[in-house]
This record gives structure tokens, sequence and C-alpha cells, in this order.
């Protein structure tokens, strides 16, 4: 999986702030267990409520900061996480991380007295979209979801066979790209996607989410066929009766977005968790 290159951060689709309120924040690094993160306070007496966000497969701060400065300015605090090879205390690469971790930045909330912890949602997308559905998944305090170029599976890490995630020890169910010659990465996501049997003992539990989802996915995706998993998931939560709200919006780019979608994206998000935790 060592191709499972994203655009996402780089791109970052809270590259250019929108501004719907304008909150000062301060930024201070967390100080919990083995968490390294930073908090991302809005200036206000009130509690706020709180989103955790973290990225994909760029183990920056990049995607941690976007949304750390998007979010506290609308009046929301974001736990900014990462989670590989920033800090000796993480695993070097994208492979076997445990979701305990992301656990913890929701514990974490409800020891910050500033934080409204009965309002905690999540943000990630592209590699991260999977640790973004299971930590919803795994833990009922995640009240609102968005996920960006989302995956409908769990997938091998960078570097190992093996799932990219852990929980309570054991491998989260995942899937593996085929080796075929001259294929693109994406025609490998298409033919692992085609065996059915692998894809439901690896599909996420979606009905378990405690809360709306927002689900935006890029049509002309060359990293992975985002946009079907994303209808498919629609069609899964359908089937299965989700009583809660579920939005799918689709741009006609690649895994990176663009410039140009990027203002529209950036407030849906801001509209998504003001509208769903505020």
């Amino acid at each position: 999986m060592k191709k499972l290159i994203t655009l996402l951060c780089s791109l970052s689709l809270v590259c250019g702030i929108a501004q719907a309120q304008n909150f000062e924040f301060e930024v201070k690094k967390i100080a919990y267990k083995n968490l390294v993160a930073k908090l991302y306070l809005p200036k206000t007496s009130a509690k706020v409520p709180v989103v955790i966000a973290f990225g994909g497969s760029d183990p920056s701060w990049a995607h941690a900061d976007a949304n750390g400065e998007m979010m506290a300015k609308n009046g929301i605090a974001v736990i900014g996480v990462v989670y590989f090879k920033m800090a000796p205390s993480l695993p070097p690469t994208l492979d076997q991380i445990p979701m305990e971790y992301f656990i913890d930045a929701i514990n974490y909330a409800e020891t910050e007295a500033q934080l409204d912890a009965t309002k905690i949602g999540v943000v990630s997308g592209s590699r991260g979209a999977e640790a973004g559905f299971l930590l919803a998944i795994l833990d009922s305090r995640i009240k609102s979801v968005v996920i960006t170029t989302p995956s409908k599976v769990a997938w091998g890490g960078m570097t190992s066979a093996r799932s990219a995630w852990t929980y309570q020890g054991k491998d989260i169910p995942s899937m593996s790209l085929p080796e075929i010659e001259n294929a693109t990465q994406l025609e490998r996501f298409h033919k692992a996607l085609a065996d059915q049997e692998q894809v439901r003992k690896a599909m996420f539990t979606f009905e378990k989410i405690n809360g709306p989802i927002l689900m935006i996915s890029a049509t002309n995706d060359q990293i992975w066929p985002c946009t079907a998993m994303t209808n498919d998931i629609v069609d899964y939560l359908k089937q299965k009766n989700f009583r809660y709200q579920v939005v799918h919006k689709s741009y006609p780019t690649g895994h990176g977005f663009s410039r140009e979608s990027a203002p529209e994206i950036k407030q849906m998000i801001i509209d998504h968790f003001v509208q769903t935790l505020k």
C-alpha cells in the first residue's frame, strides 16, 4: 500500500478560511496520555462543542492546523491529532494504528472544562476516512461526522499487508490491493472491490454511528473510487434504516479536490458542524 498517497492536505480543503463568525482562538499543546495533539480553543466564556480532526497518509500537522483555524474561528474547538511519524512515541508509518489512540482524544475532551463533551464530532479524509468512520462506529460519544474522499472498508497499512488499524489488540478486518501488471492504482482498487465476499467481511458497520454524516467525494478520483464507495455507503444506510441525516456531495475533481471547489466545501463542513453540534 506504499502508493496510497493523498493530495488532501496539499490542497487542504480548508486552505482559505470561510468566516461565518470571527472568534479569536488560542492553540495549546495537549498533555494527555500518549496523545500527540493540539487544542484549538475559541476565546469565549461559554462551553464549546469540539471536533477531532486528523489527516490521512500525510503525517504532518497540516490537516489539524487548517481545521483548527477554520472551526475555532466559528466557535467550535478542535482537537487536532497526528498519529504516525511526527513524534518518537508514534508509529513510524501508517501501519497497525490502534483505534484506542483516537478514542483517547474523546477521553481528553471529557477532562477539559471549556469543552462540551456531549457535543463531539470527527472530521477526516482519504486514509484518515477509515479511522474517522471507525472512531464514530466504536464510540457513541461521537455525535457528528464529516468524511472527505471516503472508503467503505478498511485497507492494509502503507508498508504491510496487515490492517492499517487495530482495536483491542486485533486487526480491524481489511482488504489488500492485488498485484496487477501495468495496472493503475485505481484499477487495482476496482479489482479488489469486485470481490464482494471480501468487501462484505471488511465493510464498516456504518449503522452504529450515533449522529448525522456528511460525505464529500471526488468523481475523478485517481487514488480510489471514492464516489462509488460513498454511493454504496448511502445505499447501505438506507437499507439499515439509519435514523440520522446522511448527505453526500460530489465534485468533478481529483482526490485532492480543487481550489475552485474548496470554498464551498469548507463552508459545507462548517455548516454541518454548526448545525449538528452547536
